[in-house]
């Protein structure tokens, strides 16, 4: 017999501090209009808020909060028939305590490697985005995205393998 795991409900505090800068980044990379990141942004809070007593405990509340975010995403794209951000935008996000030579180069290379992020697959690219721009768990990857957490781990590892060889040829 196994034991179902109960995650613990955060308080709305915990949930704003923890989640709100991923969930922000989240969205800034793929919503031009930075008014709209920031419409978003408050309306998953708002619907979270309001749907807090729904949430269960039996997945991770960040897979849960996540799952939220995509689907404002997916209604605010079909609502807008916007495009993803352009590049120039999105390498500016990250910020750096670095010399000014290495932040040319890391800038460089990061412009580089999202641009090749856009050759992958779109369910490729939905997870290498939500790995490492909201920094969650392939666990949490595979709740958000309605797939089993072995296809989510096959579609990193396939997308980072292509991303080295794209790399690769450019060096």
């Amino acid at each position: 017999m196994t034991t179902a795991i109960i995650y613990p409900k955060p308080n709305q505090r915990q949930i704003y501090e923890e989640y709100s800068a991923k969930i922000y980044r989240y969205f800034r990379y793929r919503v031009k209009n930075v008014w709209d990141v920031e419409d978003l942004t408050t309306t998953v809070f708002v619907k979270v808020y309001s749907k807090l007593d729904q949430y269960d405990g039996r997945h991770p509340f960040g897979a849960w909060i996540f799952r939220i975010a995509h689907n404002a995403l997916i209604d605010h794209m079909r609502k807008k028939k916007e495009c993803p951000v352009d590049q120039e935008t999105f390498s500016t996000l990250a910020a750096t305590d670095k010399l000014p030579e290495e932040c040319v180069l890391t800038q460089e290379t990061t412009e580089g490697l999202w641009q090749k992020v856009h050759a992958l697959t779109t369910d490729q690219r939905n997870v290498i985005s939500l790995r490492y721009l909201a920094d969650l768990r392939m666990n949490e990857i595979a709740e958000i995205l309605g797939k089993t957490e072995a296809s989510v781990k096959i579609l990193h590892f396939r997308g980072i393998k292509k991303l080295q060889k794209m790399m690769e040829a450019k060096a």
